[in-house]
């Protein structure tokens, strides 16, 4: 088990540099090949309505400016891909030509962002992610949401406070059927791991959630593990988590995405939200 081709969304903005930086650290570490893609947007589509009344002319003038401030997002995403790619030691191939080792290849669609990111994750072994943000770009949330819920992909969370860093790996784990998806998932991490911590957050009144199974599951994979339970409190459960991994020296939490089946609803309310915007250590997420 291994992943063999690993997506990475590009805007053109700063963020870039954080997202291939783990995209590119997961590749080295598993002779992966990245996309970079570039989703330029429909220029009829992108338009806004500006009703009647309004020249041709004026409609045309607002087309050519999007059209050059894509051009340019373009230009930067790419730029972006080759230089990060010379820093790392990733080598940038044309078109789909196959080489030994860790690669990457620049793509650009037309279309709407979103779909044009979760088509191309159906196959792809993980996809990386920014945290999301408030200024982000249109169809980027929803390219996130779409690609955990709806197409199932492994989504790495990066963040520009941290590097990604396989040694030392934490686990929530809370005995649900999305941690234990995210466990799996992981193996080709887990497996690379030197130490792998399992985070079980204990709630007032509350059975305690065993870890033996997911151990022996974990030995049976020839991945060792210790487990540590953390006293939770009133706080919010991402929280605890969060503070415990970066406690723990972790460098990578793995954890079950909208684990409660509320899909959607969970984006604005849940645990899975909280991780998301509140990150400080790359997270790896499956539902």
């Amino acid at each position: 088990m291994s992943f063999a081709q690993i997506l990475a969304p590009l805007t053109g903005g700063q963020r870039d540099e954080i997202v291939l930086a783990g995209a590119f650290a997961v590749a080295r570490s598993f002779e992966a090949h990245v996309v970079g893609l570039f989703v330029r947007p429909d220029p009829v589509e992108a338009m806004p309505f500006y009703g009647e009344g309004i020249s041709s002319a004026v409609v045309q003038e607002v087309m050519d400016v999007s059209k050059r401030a894509t051009g340019e997002a373009s230009r930067k995403a790419r730029a972006t891909l080759v230089a990060s790619a010379e820093r790392t030691g990733v080598k940038v191939l044309d078109g789909t030509d196959a080489a030994v080792g860790p690669t990457a290849t620049f793509a650009e669609v037309e279309g709407a962002f979103a779909e044009q990111v979760t088509r191309a994750a159906i196959l792809s072994d993980l996809v990386v992610f920014g945290p999301p943000r408030e200024t982000d770009r249109s169809g980027l949330s929803e390219a996130f949401e779409t690609t955990l819920i709806d197409i199932g992909r492994p989504v790495l969370l990066v963040t520009q406070k941290r590097a990604v860093d396989f040694t030392k790996v934490a686990i929530a784990w809370n005995g649900s059927t999305a941690s234990a998806h995210a466990v799996s998932a992981a193996l080709p991490l887990l497996g690379r791991a030197s130490d792998v911590e399992i985070l079980v957050v204990k709630r007032r009144n509350a059975d305690l959630i065993s870890t033996q199974d997911v151990q022996t599951y974990l030995r049976r994979h020839r991945v060792s593990s210790t487990a540590r339970i953390v006293e939770g409190g009133d706080r919010p459960v991402a929280d605890v988590l969060l503070a415990a991994a970066a406690d723990g020296g972790a460098g990578t939490l793995v954890a079950g995405g909208y684990g409660h089946n509320r899909l959607r609803e969970l984006f604005v309310t849940g645990t899975t939200k909280r991780v998301v915007a509140q990150t400080a250590i790359p997270c790896f997420l499956v539902h």
